[in-house]
């Protein structure tokens, strides 16, 4: 876009007037957030694999079946971290051209001068005023364009950003006893959101920056679903430590797989009787008399 064509009250409206930056500080945040919760996933899964190397049994699948995953989420932990730092470079080249660029109110300001100059020049007194005026005009028309061409080329690099990788295949899936259900979700999600953020930004170059919302509109149910959508690897996480507490106990109590407790039974209408009362049936032995008689002694 050749923004030397457009002139200061332009330029400095967009800027001013516009929607700001509000929404790349939002994904920004977002992005963190993710960050975040993909990280400390990959180190629970890290963290509970390694406890379980000491039992090979156990050890075996379960390391097999959480490496992919845990090499995945660290990829992908990478690529949000990424993603926040190019939203965040885009949202600071905006407050950079805004504090460059002149206000609206100092444009405005100039041009109802230089209005009320030439109205009054009847004499020709005003001229070295008009030519102050026409300069300070020209001056703020540069600082303009020298901004928006910066921001444009801030905004061209920070929409460099790589995409998402793909989770394990599905046909490395299917020997494990577990799964992150909600990986392909968070790269579908991930990945809509990779794709949107690059064309917002260019647009922005072509653009005014009231339509930016509108560009990244459709972005914000993704940015939304991609927190929700790393809460079931809580799920595996709680699986992996139960396999390990079990592992453990197992290997403390090796000889208790067998062991069985004492069972406790009840009948109905099978009990003896002494006089006018109703007894064990261990009362009717001779033992049962004689502890039953120490019983009442005592009393």
């Amino acid at each position: 876009m050749n923004f030397a064509a457009l002139p200061p009250e332009v330029t400095s409206g967009r800027l001013h007037q516009g929607p700001g930056c509000t929404t790349l500080l939002e994904s920004v945040t977002a992005w963190e957030q993710l960050t975040i919760r993909l990280s400390t996933a990959a180190a629970d899964y890290r963290a509970v694999t390694s406890k379980l190397a000491a039992r090979a049994a156990v050890a075996t699948a379960v390391t097999d079946a959480a490496a992919l995953f845990v090499d995945w989420l660290s990829s992908a932990a990478g690529h949000a971290q990424q993603a926040a730092a190019h939203a965040g470079a885009a949202a600071h080249a905006y407050e950079t051209a805004l504090a460059a660029s002149a206000t609206p109110a100092a444009v405005a300001g100039n041009r109802a001068l230089r209005t009320a100059l030439v109205a009054t020049n009847c004499l020709g007194q005003h001229g070295p005023a008009i030519a102050a005026a026409e300069s300070d005009y020209e001056r703020m028309w540069a600082q303009n364009v020298d901004a928006m061409y910066a921001y444009a080329g801030a905004c061209a690099d920070a929409s460099t950003i790589a995409p998402f990788s793909s989770p394990p295949s599905a046909a490395a899936r299917e020997p494990r006893s577990w799964v992150l259900q909600s990986a392909p979700e968070l790269v579908a999600a991930g990945q809509q959101v990779m794709d949107a953020i690059p064309q917002a930004l260019h647009g922005i170059s072509h653009s005014p920056p009231t339509t930016f919302d509108a560009a990244l509109a459709p972005v914000t149910p993704s940015l939304s679903k991609l927190s929700s959508l790393t809460a079931p690897s809580g799920l595996a996480i709680a699986h992996l430590n139960s396999l390990n507490k079990s592992a453990a106990l197992r290997w403390l109590l090796p000889n208790q797989g067998g062991a069985t407790s004492p069972v406790i039974t009840a009948r109905l209408g099978r009990a003896g009787s002494t006089g006018m009362l109703s007894v064990p049936p261990a009362w009717s032995t001779g033992a049962g008399l004689a502890l039953a008689g120490a019983a009442v002694r005592a009393v």
